[in-house]
């Protein structure tokens, strides 16, 4: 009898061993609409079980983010020039945001959680959450925020520049309309963040060379104003949107290109270009009838693009504001990291 105790005791044992967890958890059946993801973690606490659910939603959504290119050469009829071209994968790596608690229980000590994300596209997203029911159409307006993509297209849900603002969230970015909160996947960030125009109403922004620049160089910019006055800006912007640094902002005494030759102003490029891969930056000049307060406070040096935790104090939104009323142009420019 004594054996037979024991050995019941252990079936039982290892039966509750193996069960894994809740049945919900073992069977992962919890089901949802269809653009809703979840994800099922367990550990010894509650946010180790979290964290668990948040891993497995961020690795089936994808967890890399890096630009590869070439520079072709081809012979023009005024002999031989280059072009660089460059693919961006556009797959996320941020933090999770906006996490749904599904269900959670707990067994021999082990937390056990799901949790769900909303895997509607961000237009989806603001589509179906837009409060009242306003007109929708463009609206011309001037500035580096109207002209953006996605203002072309909020406007058709009745949402316009003046509306919404662009702020940090977790490490990525978001968009702040009418008291919600929409995080910014980073594959639709890069679309909308990157519009090369060179010449916008006389402010003219060169750079040279055109092509790729290896780390441990410098491009060469000129800044034509389209007026005698005012003051000119220029800043640099890191692809991931990480980076955002005033380069220079000084008074207009005449209407001759401004040079900006010097190799400090560009020690950020290299040291973003991260394991040979690369990245698109870009360049963005204004012209404005009074000076401008500047929006940015140097960050602290991150050596991932999706920090976990970001105590950066600066905000593209405040940039995007700021050129409201200011003529801007803006350039691409390519970093390779070897």
């Amino acid at each position: 009898m004594r054996c037979t105790g024991w050995i019941a005791g252990v079936v039982i044992l290892l039966g509750g061993l193996g069960c894994g967890g809740p049945a919900w958890y073992v069977n992962r059946d919890l089901a949802g609409p269809g653009h809703v993801l979840v994800g099922y973690g367990q550990g010894e606490t509650m946010a180790e079980a979290r964290a668990d659910a948040a891993r497995e939603i961020a690795e089936s959504l994808g967890v890399r983010v890096s630009s590869t290119g070439e520079v072709v050469r081809e012979q023009g009829s005024d002999g031989a020039s280059g072009s660089a071209r460059f693919r961006v994968s556009l797959v996320s790596r941020f933090v999770l945001d906006d996490l749904t608690p599904v269900k959670h229980g707990k067994a021999g000590g082990t937390h056990f959680v799901a949790l769900a994300y909303d895997n509607r596209t961000f237009m989806q997203k603001l589509r179906d959450g837009r409060m009242g029911d306003r007109a929708s159409g463009y609206v011309p307006a001037s500035g580096y925020k109207a002209s953006l993509p996605f203002s072309y297209s909020l406007s058709f849900l009745g949402i316009f520049p003046d509306d919404y603002r662009v702020v940090r969230r977790h490490g990525g970015w978001a968009m702040a309309l009418e008291g919600n909160v929409y995080p910014i996947p980073p594959e639709d960030w890069f679309r909308q963040l990157f519009v090369e125009k060179a010449d916008n109403q006389g402010l003219r922004l060169a750079v040279t060379p055109s092509g790729v620049l290896r780390s441990g160089r410098c491009y060469r910019v000129f800044l034509s104003p389209p007026h005698p006055t005012g003051y000119l800006s220029l800043y640099h912007v890191s692809e991931s949107g990480q980076a955002l640094t005033l380069m220079d902002n000084h008074p207009v005494t005449s209407s001759a290109p401004v040079a900006y030759p010097d190799e400090r102003h560009y020690s950020g490029l290299e040291a973003i270009a991260t394991d040979g891969n690369g990245s698109r930056d870009m360049l963005l000049a204004t012209w404005s009838q009074e000076p401008m307060e500047s929006p940015v406070t140097p960050p602290p040096v991150s050596d991932t693009p999706w920090p976990d935790t970001d105590a950066r104090t600066f905000s593209y939104g405040d940039l995007l504001d700021a050129l409201k009323d200011a003529l801007w142009a803006s350039r691409f420019v390519w970093i390779q990291g070897w």
